[in-house]
């Protein structure tokens, strides 16, 4: 198993999207009476007349941004938003329980009730969450007990955590019914929920003085397992996850045999790349490499290759700059790129037909990109991996809600776009003396395309689309460091 090494996540992960009403009403729902209409600035805000507005959590994109902090339970929470108005308001926070064969309850904290004044005020609610079923937030809402309220700038998240429980690795794979061992230490108790997708049996809390566990899986449905560290301070927690792919599978990438000699992968990417802490394809083909080897995760969440090449450049106030200040304390024996789910993405102002990072735009920037990284690492060989054609179908959905309501929005996966940006990226590999990863083929040709993309938006991967990549890595990087025979 590889030993990991992870740029640091945002101190701050806001779960509320359409914060301050730039989508119009989008994640956001109004019943009882009265009336949310959102008005322009600035800054835009909506103005809650009567009833309530709940915001409901996009639960699949919380899942994936950033599996540790969504997860509240034994989490500290702070919850922020502006408002003015004329009247009285009281907001509310709801988590999800989680039961035997996934029956829900819910618990549900309230604010205190807030006078409003004519100008806009920041009012700020914290608190922990006790109950260890908590596995998901579920929705804020706001409620009008008098008069009338303006509101924008709405957040919710869970402070840094402290970092004090440390398992020895991010990911297992085996199957139902196989013996795993790991260590955690730190925790004082270890909650293991058996199931990613169906909660099959009750979270079980196990007290972690030892630090050392063995237990084998049950055969139970869902993707696999999740085990979570609880420290002593709020927000000390840590996960370890337990995949249970197909046996075919398992088999083969267990079957790889690299070399011995220390190794160490460095991987650029967006959201595919960071998203999945703990159950991505790095995660995953981290743990079949041998303890000699290392990675790190350098991908940023809504990266895009203009950001990448500043970022590389040292480039004044680049967004994340900072991410970049240690990446290169250990140098990289294999450097891979994995980008264009932002790059491709088509604004609604061009009619779609004009991506964010055009072809011409493209090579430039791959160009200064290849610069920074020989620079930093001559010796490193760079791989270049394709941009997967997502499941285009569910795009569509979603953006076709969005023009309804006349939000500003962007069209990921255009095929005729992410095929232009792969045969740019291809060219400029075979030009330059890089490797070029087909992994848009891969998916083109798995048995079941559409299983690899979430349905929430159908740009990021679902944990078989992380195995499939993890898979293809496997069988480049035994090639790449063939086991010596």
């Amino acid at each position: 198993m590889a030993r990991r090494f992870s740029i640091p996540p945002l101190a701050e992960n806001n779960l509320i999207r359409n914060s301050c009403f730039g989508q119009g009403l989008s994640f956001f729902r109004h019943s009882g009476k009265g009336n949310a209409e959102v008005l322009t600035g600035p800054p835009n805000f909506c103005r809650l007349t009567g009833g309530i507005l709940r915001h409901g959590f996009d639960v699949d994109n919380q899942i994936h941004a950033d599996p540790d902090s969504v997860f509240p339970w034994h989490g500290s929470f702070v919850f922020k938003f502006r408002a003015r108005g004329n009247g009285r308001l009281r907001a509310g926070l709801r988590w999800r329980l989680s039961y035997f064969r996934n029956e829900t309850e819910f618990q549900v904290v309230t604010t205190p009730e807030y006078e409003l004044a004519d100008e806009f005020r920041e009012f700020r609610f914290e608190g922990t969450v006790e109950d260890h079923r908590a596995s998901i937030n579920d929705s804020v809402c706001f409620e009008i007990l008098e008069g009338y309220a303006d509101i924008t700038g709405i957040s919710l998240y869970y402070p840094e955590p402290v970092h004090e429980v440390v398992f020895d690795r991010p990911h297992i794979a085996a199957l139902t019914g196989e013996e795993i061992r790991f260590r955690c230490q730190g925790a004082k108790q270890l909650l293991c929920c058996y199931g990613h997708a169906e909660n099959e049996l009750d979270p079980e809390i196990i007290d972690a003085p030892r630090g050392e566990f063995t237990m084998k899986l049950p055969g139970i449905g869902g993707e696999g397992f999740r085990f979570v560290g609880i420290g002593s301070s709020p927000n000390s927690r840590k996960s370890l996850f337990v995949s249970t792919p197909p046996a075919a599978l398992l088999k083969q990438m267990r079957r790889h045999r690299f070399s011995s000699r220390p190794r160490h992968l460095l991987f650029f990417g967006d959201s595919l790349t960071a998203y999945d802490a703990g159950r991505n394809y790095t995660d995953i083909a981290g743990s079949f490499l041998p303890d000699s080897w290392s990675y790190t995760n350098a991908g940023i969440g809504g990266d895009d290759l203009t950001r990448l090449c500043k970022r590389l450049q040292g480039r004044p106030r680049t967004y994340r700059l900072e991410d970049f200040e240690t990446i290169w304390e250990k140098i990289p024996d294999e450097i891979f790129i994995f980008y264009g789910a932002n790059d491709t993405k088509a604004p609604w102002r061009t009619d779609y037909k004009v991506p964010i990072t055009p072809p011409e735009l493209e090579h430039e920037l791959l160009q200064g990109i290849l610069e920074q990284l020989r620079r930093h690492a001559p010796e490193a060989g760079v791989t270049f991996i394709a941009s997967p054609p997502g499941f285009f179908p569910y795009q569509e959905e979603r953006n076709r809600r969005l023009r309804e309501i006349g939000a500003q929005h962007s069209l990921f996966n255009m095929p005729e776009h992410v095929l232009a940006y792969n045969r740019v990226m291809r060219k400029f590999a075979a030009g330059n003396g890089c490797t070029y990863l087909d992994f848009h083929r891969e998916c083109a040709r798995h048995p079941d395309p559409k299983s690899l993309f979430i349905p929430d938006d159908g740009v990021h991967m679902t944990l078989k689309g992380h195995l499939t990549l993890a898979a293809f890595l496997l069988r480049y990087l035994e090639g790449r460091f063939p086991a010596r025979k």
